[in-house]
């Protein structure tokens, strides 16, 4: 199952137990997880979508930082590798 989301500041692709965030003002081209478990890619996948919606009031700039911060946390306990590009 592959799915891509853009928005105005970040855009993240799943694919299976991949999944890969771009955000538009950063110095990385994209930091990939990849995960054990497809379930938890889809957790992933979720949390990333969730926590755009609830920080879409906040100005530009800060909003990566803080979607970037917010997602990292959702990682506490899962199993994965990281890499940055």
């Amino acid at each position: 199952m592959k799915k891509r989301i853009i928005s105005t500041y970040f855009s993240v692709y799943i694919n299976e137990k991949e999944v890969v965030l771009h955000y538009a003002n950063s110095k990385e081209l994209a930091q990939e997880f990849q995960f054990k478990l497809e379930e938890d890619a889809q957790q992933f996948y979720q949390a990333c979508l969730a926590i755009e919606k609830s920080i879409e009031n906040l100005s530009g700039p800060k909003k990566e930082v803080i979607h970037n911060q917010w997602v990292k946390q959702t990682l506490n306990g899962v199993d994965y590798e990281y890499a940055e590009y």
